[in-house]
């Protein structure tokens, strides 16, 4: 029997995401792949190809399929209009140059990390690698400062929907890799008001960050990367801490202001 109350969906336009997600995974792909990817005939994936293509959002190149550019304008444009990034881009611009390591702001969806906008001062390390990845929502919530920020200040019901089905990646030797030891981290993280990364995400790395809140609102989390051979934990742990808290204060003044 059917659950009346299950909300309706669409494939066809969930087939047409799942498309735009192979191309941006692997960077491009033929119509074989791509049907094979979604279970769907070479014929079938073709029609949904053309008319993505008819509407810019897919391009083609020597018989190979690639996100469109007008994905772009659409990206940016949901950018542009969040109020976090309208006031937290100069704050950021701001600690990237002041430090001369990398600043990144950095929200959650559906459980994935998105990083919104970051700066890299003149002595950051990492640009690469961050740019090659920025494209992709991450299920970074349990190594990244910058999420467990976000997801210890969470509303409970909503922290406790993430964790239900949670898959724990180890990126490095230290990452947290059990939701027992991650609730203990998080528990503290509300305490002291920040999260810390310490080579959690990539072996020699450090980062420290602060949620960015507004009445009992999270909108997202501001942090500060830097290589563990520049600065020793135990003076990255005595400073860098007030550092980011005051940045995160000055975009949580800000956002109030329409």
């Amino acid at each position: 029997m059917t659950d009346d109350r299950s909300p309706r969906r669409i494939k066809s336009v969930g087939i047409a995401f799942d498309i735009l997600k192979i191309l941006r995974n692997e960077e491009g792909a033929t119509v074989t792949e791509i049907a094979e990817e979604i279970d769907r005939s070479p014929g079938t994936t073709h029609t949904y190809l053309a008319t993505m293509q008819e509407k810019g959002y897919v391009r083609v190149e020597d018989g190979e399929y690639q996100v469109g550019l007008f994905a772009l304008p659409l990206g940016e444009y949901v950018r542009a209009t969040s109020r976090l990034y309208q006031v937290g881009k100069p704050e950021v611009d701001r600690l990237a140059q002041e430090t001369g390591e990398a600043a990144h702001l950095v929200v959650e969806s559906h459980g994935r990390e998105i990083l919104l906008y970051e700066q890299f001062g003149p002595d950051a390390v990492g640009e690469d690698l961050y740019t090659r990845i920025k494209g992709y929502p991450r299920r970074n919530l349990h190594c990244s400062a910058a999420s467990k920020a976000i997801l210890a200040h969470l509303d409970e019901s909503r922290r406790d929907e993430i964790l239900a089905d949670y898959q724990f990646v180890a990126r490095t030797p230290n990452t947290i890799t059990d939701e027992e030891t991650l609730r203990a981290e998080l528990e503290r993280v509300r305490q002291v008001g920040y999260a810390i990364n310490d080579e959690e995400q990539i072996t020699g790395v450090r980062a420290v960050a602060a949620p960015i809140v507004h009445e009992d609102t999270i909108y997202g989390a501001i942090s500060l990367s830097t290589p563990t051979s520049r600065m020793p934990e135990d003076e990255f742990v005595s400073t860098a801490p007030e550092r980011i808290l005051d940045v995160a204060n000055v975009i949580e003044v800000n956002i109030q202001t329409p």
